[in-house]
């Protein structure tokens, strides 16, 4: 026959073949199958848990051995210098480091001072400086500059001597706050 042109030899409808094996038995196959796999499953997962706990064993005996090597006074000695320490640094926050203080008032003198005397109190938080200046101006300068510090509380200038070198001789007291100005404030 032919349709539109095209000559058609072999019948639309076609059949499958199917070919059975007489005592075949495709569930029963399946089952085998996933048995196997079962049992399979079930010897892998149960030699792993064996080397899994044989790791283990081996670790708890390494931890064992460990923990009889300690040495417990020694450990309790290392307690014990931690503690200092700790102690130590509470002190070392707090202790008076009169190189900060003088680095402050190199900081805050002006070129033209020349110190002579520096003499300082820790307990009276005080500091008698005796020196020479060029002028009025830079001695009021170097008064005003120390009294831009927060930790000096008050600058009294004693007195002031003109020398025939053309310099003027001063003495003054600086107070201070001892907490701000000379510990070891980070």
């Amino acid at each position: 026959m032919s349709q539109g042109g095209i000559i058609q030899l072999l019948p639309e409808t076609r059949r499958s073949v199917d070919i059975s094996v007489p005592g075949e038995n495709k569930p029963l196959y399946w089952g085998a199958g996933v048995l196997v796999l079962v049992v399979v499953l079930f010897a892998g997962l149960k030699i792993y848990s064996s080397i899994l706990t044989k790791k283990l064993t081996t670790i708890n005996n390494e931890a064992l051995a460990l923990e009889q090597k300690r040495d417990r006074d020694f450990e309790k000695e290392l307690l014990v210098l931690d503690q200092r320490f700790f102690s130590a640094s509470g002190l070392l926050t707090n202790h008076i480091i009169w190189s900060n203080a003088l680095v402050k008032i190199q900081g805050l003198t002006h070129p033209q001072i020349q110190i002579d005397t520096f003499l300082a109190d820790t307990q009276d938080g005080k500091i008698d400086v005796k020196g020479f200046a060029s002028s009025y101006t830079t001695i009021a300068k170097f008064v005003a500059s120390l009294l831009s510090e927060e930790a000096i509380a008050d600058v009294t200038l004693n007195k002031i001597d003109n020398k025939p070198t053309g310099l003027l001789e001063f003495n003054m007291g600086i107070l201070f706050n001892k907490n701000e100005f000379l510990l070891n404030k980070k």
